[in-house]
């Protein structure tokens, strides 16, 4: 005899067997996730250029600049943007490590304590070889000593890193504190990261059009003045409220 197909037994049904639906409703999702994940075409690493920021950035108007470099300076790129994770005690010298180690990124900019004891490692490609990014600054004038670490198990001197104090338009997309670019040695794609280097180095030596005239703060709360994006700065202030 056939049970009948109502309501009473549909809830009996339901009663006893709902580990089994919800169990098909996970599979199915996990199985259409790893479907979508393998099916995805990946881009290989010598066609995009990711800055990775440890500090503060205004992602919207630094990944338009990114992608008009794109378009116009280097069209092999298939992907140029960048990534920002906050300076947090609890998570953000977590994530920098996750990232290095796993070697992502290709540009870093990073706060000074980070550059030095990174830098102190090797993690980052000497820079010094580079002749157009020493051109930028020789004929800007501009001193990189601050840049140049001696490595501690010999008596090997490289140019590690840019200070940004030396690049003020950089501060209308991105702010680090007492901040340095670094091109990550592990990233594998050399070659682009330090064209992608030299632009940026090139177009931030000024500072923003309109801040022209006035001299910018050295922080974001120097004197009550904000350098650079002011919606930005004003974003820095209320995350770092927000976290303390």
């Amino acid at each position: 005899m056939k049970t009948p197909i109502n309501a009473q037994t549909l809830k009996h049904h339901f009663a006893y067997h709902w580990w089994a639906y919800l169990l098909a409703i996970v599979a199915g999702t996990f199985l259409v996730n790893l479907l979508f994940t393998v099916t995805t075409p990946r881009i290989p690493e010598n066609r995009r250029v990711d800055l990775y920021i440890y500090g503060y950035s205004d992602e919207a108007s630094l990944n338009a600049y990114m992608e008009n470099i794109r378009v116009k300076e280097m069209p092999d790129m298939e992907v140029m943007a960048s990534v920002t994770f906050y300076p947090d005690a609890n998570y953000g010298q977590m994530t920098l490590v996750t990232h290095m180690a796993a070697q992502e990124g290709d540009v870093y900019y990073l706060p000074r304590e980070d550059f030095l004891s990174y830098s102190s490692s090797e993690a980052f490609l000497p820079l010094e070889d580079d002749a157009e990014l020493m051109a930028i600054f020789t004929e800007a004038g501009l001193d990189l000593r601050r840049g140049w670490r001696t490595l501690p198990d010999s008596d090997e001197t490289h140019l590690y890193g840019i200070p940004t104090d030396l690049l003020p338009g950089l501060a209308k997309y991105c702010y680090v504190d007492n901040g340095y670019l670094t091109v990550l040695a592990a990233g594998g794609n050399d070659e682009n990261a330090l064209k992608f280097l030299r632009i940026l180095c090139r177009d931030m030596l000024k500072a923003p059009e309109s801040e022209a005239s006035e001299s910018p703060s050295p922080t974001p709360e120097a004197n009550g003045k904000q350098p650079g994006n002011a919606g930005l700065f004003s974003f820095i202030s209320d995350t770092r409220a927000s976290r303390s």
